[in-house]
């Protein structure tokens, strides 16, 4: 029979921590390689508009809000958290584009839909309501159905992964359109990791 001494046991302890706190660091990692989220600001608001000059931006306006969202590759979900608050006017949707900073991409998904604005029927059903009128909290799950073509961009209907490759590329936003500013009253830009509610980009 082997007795440990003082110094041993120690040094199996020391070994035991040294592998746990690695494991439980890479276990973070992955972690934090599938949580999302975005600061919405009206300053970050960039708009199309017809003549010169084609894009505008930013909004002037009190509203703020958040979007947190989680990837699961094997399940092929997307859990996400939308809120907003202080809106100038009643919300009336919300979506992810596929666009980098400053520019305007198309809708891939509908992050919520109002009465007067629904989702295109091959989504709505899946497609939560926005609520408020001018400030809640909405909570969903996306799934490759839910996956819109966006025109000319190269995505099309149920890509799931190239929405989850342009997210983790930094090249999607979230948008919360109302009736006032009928492009998006305040948006944020997609970044890894948690930020945090209502803070801006």
């Amino acid at each position: 029979m082997t007795t440990l001494t003082p110094r041993s046991a120690a040094a199996i302890l020391a070994a035991f921590t040294v592998g746990f706190s690695a494991a439980a660091i890479a276990d973070n990692d992955r972690n934090d390689g599938d949580r999302f989220s975005a600061r919405l600001s009206g300053y970050n608001e960039v708009h199309f508009i017809a003549g010169v000059p084609a894009l505008r931006g930013a909004i002037s306006t009190q509203a703020r809000g958040s979007f947190r969202a989680v990837i699961d590759d094997r399940a092929e979900t997307i859990h996400y958290e939308l809120s907003f608050e202080g809106l100038e006017s009643d919300v009336t949707q919300s979506h992810i584009h596929f666009g980098q900073r400053n520019t305007v991409g198309g809708i891939v998904v509908w992050l919520c839909q109002t009465a007067g604005t629904p989702a295109p029927p091959a989504v709505a059903a899946a497609t939560p309501q926005c609520g408020g009128p001018r400030a809640n909290t909405v909570t969903g799950t996306i799934t490759p159905a839910q996956v819109l073509t966006a025109t000319g961009q190269g995505i099309d209907a149920g890509e799931f992964d190239e929405v989850v490759r342009a997210i983790r590329a930094g090249a999607a936003y979230a948008n919360v359109h109302s009736t006032t500013f009928t492009p998006g009253e305040i948006r944020g830009h997609i970044e890894r990791g948690d930020r945090g509610h209502h803070d801006r980009d």
